[in-house]
């Protein structure tokens, strides 16, 4: 996606989890979308092992026009 950045609002870390809020901006059929999300992480030897990303697709959908 074009202009595709994550704007991180806030991060949780408790040992090897990870949690980040974030409003991801980007520009698609030419409309500025913002969508607000959750990733999160698990971190094994100083790497992420895992991540799961939680995020509205419909509200991205309508956003873009798309429905």
């Amino acid at each position: 996606m074009p202009g595709l950045r994550y704007e991180v609002e806030q991060t949780i870390v408790d040992g090897n989890a990870v949690a980040a809020a974030y409003t991801l901006h980007a520009h698609v059929n030419g409309r500025d979308v913002a969508v607000r999300g959750m990733m999160r992480f698990e971190v094994r030897d100083g790497r992420i092992a895992r991540r799961v990303d939680y995020w509205d697709s419909l509200v991205f959908q309508q956003q873009a026009g798309l429905v």
